[in-house]
């Protein structure tokens, strides 16, 4: 028995435990967008578990950059932790968490963060150094309330062709906008988005280095996600983007259209995040909800809020594991995160 990192020939083993694990299959292009095409070279970061010649466990981190007090640095997003369930109670999952927080020093990263399901949870906050920094905030709105009750209520449905109606008359509601921006779609980013995200690596103590080589990557080469990305300029300057995404979700009785703005940054001028906003709602003007990630007194949370949207739920809670004694990253107000800094979205 044995841990190690991962070397090429691994990847069989780790796409079986994965459906013995999961219960679905996961594509071939799907593991190498996710691991090998990272544009990180610290990129893949996999330690397995190796037991008997077969892969038995699984950890791995999305390496990525990430700005620590204006200061690009290294973080690693968990990702994949997985034990046969064949092997459980043998103590690996531990075994792999110990070396996983050796290892990632020894590869230079400063900060571990995820959000683990509960029972992953619970052994992290007790069995190791890491924070809950708290819990996410998941603001709805709903654009066509007689489709989400046909879904939810049996006897509403023969009301479902209402809500058409209904989304016309509140998308002709909408004013224009008399913005001096532009708003346009990108199919590929380039240098301005990272000079962008250079400029605003202060926003907060703890921030994602959104480069273009990052965003191309993350939104524009995902093997089965589509996003739609849109940009605001004035001139030749880069004000801001927003990337949103469309998918359908069986609720109890009927089925229903979700939008999602998985990420958007923008200069501090709560203009630029309205208008923003305005081109996502346009581009997600058929879905019957629309939803999005925001941390508290960030401009995004206060942009949804202004539009109507509510806070239905807190999904997820944010663990961080720092890699050095400082404690940054520890609370909520240090980060700033959307749903595309997590590998499911």
């Amino acid at each position: 028995m044995a841990i190690r990192f991962f070397q090429p020939g691994d990847q069989a083993g780790i796409q079986q435990l994965y459906t013995k694990v999961f219960g679905k299959q996961r594509s071939s292009l799907v593991w190498e967008w996710k691991y090998i095409k990272h544009p990180n070279p610290v990129n893949p970061w996999i330690l397995v578990f190796e037991k008997n010649n077969r892969i038995a466990g699984h950890i791995a981190l999305w390496v990525s950059e990430v700005f620590i007090n204006g200061k690009i640095q290294l973080a690693g997003l968990r990702v994949d932790t997985m034990v046969d369930p064949e092997d459980r109670g043998e103590g690996i999952y531990q075994q792999l968490n110990e070396a996983m927080f050796t290892e990632a020093r020894k590869s230079g990263i400063k900060l571990l963060y995820g959000f683990p399901a509960p029972k992953a949870r619970e052994l992290l906050l007790t069995r190791t150094r890491a924070k809950e920094a708290g819990r996410v905030s998941r603001f709805v709105y709903i654009q066509n309330p007689i489709a989400l009750a046909a879904g939810m209520i049996r006897i509403a449905s023969p009301a479902k062709p209402l809500g058409s109606i209904y989304k016309k008359i509140i998308n002709k509601q909408k004013k224009k906008s008399l913005s001096k921006y532009q708003l346009e779609t990108v199919t590929a980013c380039d240098e301005r988005f990272t000079d962008l995200a250079d400029r605003l690596s202060a926003i907060r103590p703890v921030v994602i280095r959104r480069s273009h080589g990052y965003l191309n990557w993350r939104y524009h080469q995902h093997p089965e996600y589509m996003y739609h990305m849109l940009a605001l300029r004035k001139g030749a300057d880069l004000a801001g983007y927003v990337v949103v995404k469309k998918e359908g979700k069986q609720l109890k009785h009927d089925r229903v259209t979700v939008g999602t703005i998985v990420d958007w940054l923008a200069v501090e001028d709560q203009k630029v995040w309205q208008e923003l906003l305005q081109g996502a709602l346009q581009q997600l003007k058929g879905c019957d909800i629309v939803q999005s990630w925001a941390l508290p007194e960030t401009p995004s949370a206060n942009t949804l809020a202004s539009r109507g949207f509510k806070v239905k739920d807190h999904p997820l809670a944010l663990v961080v594991h720092p890699l050095e004694t400082a404690t940054v990253g520890s609370g909520l107000e240090d980060w700033y995160l959307h749903q595309g800094d997590v590998d499911s979205y």
